[in-house]
């Protein structure tokens, strides 16, 4: 499983923790894909900020 798998699972998993609907736990995904930059190697990395930026 790729790290970006693994952070979206745990996004996922906190969001449900909380008690989030499907669609709150969907908006946070998709805004966590929103903010990756698949352009370059390093889109784990922005992920990782993306999740800090958004908590």
């Amino acid at each position: 499983m790729s790290d970006l798998e693994k952070l979206v699972r745990r996004r996922m998993q906190e969001e449900y923790a909380k008690g989030a609907s499907a669609e709150e736990i969907a908006k946070v995904v998709r805004d966590l894909f929103n903010s990756i930059d698949l352009s370059g190697n390093r889109f784990d990395a922005v992920a990782v900020r993306a999740t800090r930026d958004h908590e």
